[in-house]
């Protein structure tokens, strides 16, 4: 019997933290990214983080902006410039 209470009260514990989770949105200033190649090497870096759903990278004069829709539960902002920096293009949330 206890271990029918303790199995119950574990899938309780993680059904409830699915809930918190959601969908989150960012768009970053990704510094370095000057050349044709460069946007689509920022898309994939970001798009081999787990919990990225959606990246869309377009350039700037010198940079490029990349807009990156997430799931919370999976990844945060910090694993998201740590991926576009290990990739050879350091970048920083968007004001």
């Amino acid at each position: 019997m206890k271990i029918l209470s303790a199995i119950a009260l574990t899938a309780s514990l993680l059904s409830a933290s699915a809930v918190f989770a959601a969908e989150q949105s960012v768009t970053l200033n990704v510094a370095n990214a000057t050349c044709e190649l460069c946007g689509p090497i920022v898309k994939r870096a970001l798009s081999n983080v787990p919990g990225v759903l959606k990246v869309d990278v377009s350039e700037a004069t010198g940079a490029a902006i990349a807009k990156v829709r997430f799931d919370d539960s999976q990844t945060n902002v910090a694993a998201l410039i740590t991926a576009t920096t290990n990739a050879g293009y350091p970048s920083s949330i968007a004001q």
